[in-house]
């Protein structure tokens, strides 16, 4: 859709702005998957996404698009590719005059886009992902020193591949503080601050971490945080008021005292033998008539792929994803894993006269009898999320957890997990090291808090 033109510079510049006046009068934010992505997959990445880039225009990240020159976030009057968007000129025009124009409609909504500062969601690529995660577990071999905390043998191999060392560590007093606040959210009593510096033990700060962690109480009350945010038990708005909303709580609490086995955890949420833990999978039920991505059946098939994969259902559930690989027939089949009634399939609210058929999102691991009832289907599901064949469900937790305390994930954003790691080893070892403990979450919080990589200094390299 773009391309260098080296002529008729001011023709251009009247052209944007003529563009830059028809501006739209709508009052919501501009959303980038939504209403730019589908302009700009419909007339431009052929041209300038993928390996693509002609004229020295590549569409495949935002950072690309800047520094090829053809847009000015906040300004669409210096915007040059808007300029040839709406040339009339056969020979400036883009797309090229043998291809179709991008509408008015199209054209206001681009100046809108630019104008709001180019928002562009977080790790969004035009690019064809090259990297394909694994599905299997995979064993990695600790390249060493032995002696190492198994992360820091890890990283130590990567700090030398990029030909850096490794950042210094902080003090006790800035250790001691981090991993309080980090495993039970609490600062240390001014005793506890004493004895912790004084104290010559070599082992001290292992010997710290395992007694926080052994702060049931303590540790279960920080960490409902987290697990109320992730399986949106906190909700408190109309629908819980009207009672069409269950929360956990009780079930969640216990089941962190306890450090219940991760895989067991998932289970009972999936499939739950009791109603304590059935509010997950029930969602909230809405008074009136509500769209088809509202319903507690599609709010099911995006809470599981969400919590359990990583895996952002939200706009497959209304129509092909533009982003990623999910297809409308994904998010309704793993709905309907959960649906007591037939399931109709709607695109963008529309019914297609389809009716879904119960399955989940990996059938080369095993498949969802779709003549069992609901609550059996469900222990299906179950068994297929918690299997050792799915390393999947193991890397998004152990993701999760290194980025609650590492502030950033091994995979980001966290609910993309088909995006490639920063260090692929790592997180197979995280996630391998998980199924060997049992599923033992405070194991994997353990391993992370005793590297020299937890205990290091903040500080850029």
């Amino acid at each position: 859709m773009m391309r260098m033109i080296t002529g008729v510079v001011c023709r251009v510049r009247v052209l944007i702005l003529i563009v830059a006046s028809v501006l739209g009068t709508r009052s919501h934010a501009i959303d980038f998957v939504h209403e730019v992505v589908p302009i700009l997959r419909a007339h431009c990445v052929k041209c300038h996404g993928g390996d693509e880039a002609k004229g020295g225009f590549s569409l495949n990240t935002r950072k690309l698009f800047l520094e090829s020159g053809a847009a000015e976030p906040g300004d669409a009057k210096q915007s040059h590719f808007l300029g040839l968007i709406a040339s009339a000129d056969l020979d400036m025009q883009m797309p090229p005059k043998d291809l179709p124009r991008v509408s008015a409609d199209e054209q206001r909504l681009l100046v809108r886009w630019v104008n709001e500062g180019l928002p562009w969601t977080s790790g969004f690529t035009f690019r064809k992902n090259s990297y394909v995660p694994p599905l299997l577990p995979r064993q990695v071999n600790l390249p060493g020193p032995v002696e190492l905390n198994p992360i820091d043998q890890i990283l130590l191999k990567h700090f030398e591949q990029a030909g850096q060392a490794p950042p210094a560590q902080v003090d006790d007093a800035t250790f001691l503080r981090r991993v309080s606040l980090d495993l039970v959210g609490l600062l240390p009593t001014a005793e506890q601050r004493q004895g912790f510096l004084i104290s010559v033990n070599a082992n001290k700060r292992q010997d710290l971490v395992d007694e926080l962690l052994a702060r049931d109480v303590d540790y279960t009350e920080h960490w409902l945080t987290f697990w109320n945010d992730l399986l949106r038990n906190d909700y408190t708005g109309t629908g819980f008021i009207t009672g069409g909303r269950k929360q956990i709580s009780k079930w969640l609490y216990r089941a962190l005292v306890d450090n219940k086995p991760y895989d067991q955890f998932a289970r009972e949420l999936i499939a739950p033998p009791t109603n304590d833990s059935r509010g997950f999978i029930d969602g909230i039920k809405w008074r009136g008539t509500v769209s088809a991505g509202q319903t507690v059946e599609i709010q099911f098939a995006q809470s599981i792929a969400q919590s359990f994969l990583g895996i952002n259902l939200k706009c497959a559930s209304c129509h092909d994803s533009f982003i990623d690989q999910w297809k409308l027939t994904d998010a309704y089949s793993l709905a309907a894993v959960y649906s007591s009634r037939p399931l109709d399939v709607h695109r963008c609210d529309k019914p297609t006269g389809e009716v879904a058929t119960p399955a989940w999102l990996f059938p080369e691991l095993g498949e969802i009898d779709g003549k069992l009832p609901p609550h059996e289907r469900l222990k299906q599901l179950a068994d297929l999320m918690t299997g050792q064949r799915n390393g999947r469900f193991a890397r998004t937790i152990v993701n999760r957890l290194w980025a609650q305390l590492m502030g950033r994930g091994i995979v980001h954003p966290l609910d993309a997990m088909h995006t490639e790691p920063w260090n692929e080893d790592l997180l197979d070892y995280l996630a391998n090291y998980l199924v060997d403990s049992g599923y033992d979450l405070k194991a994997v919080l353990r391993l992370i808090a005793t590297s020299r990589i937890y205990g290091a200094s903040s500080e850029v390299l």
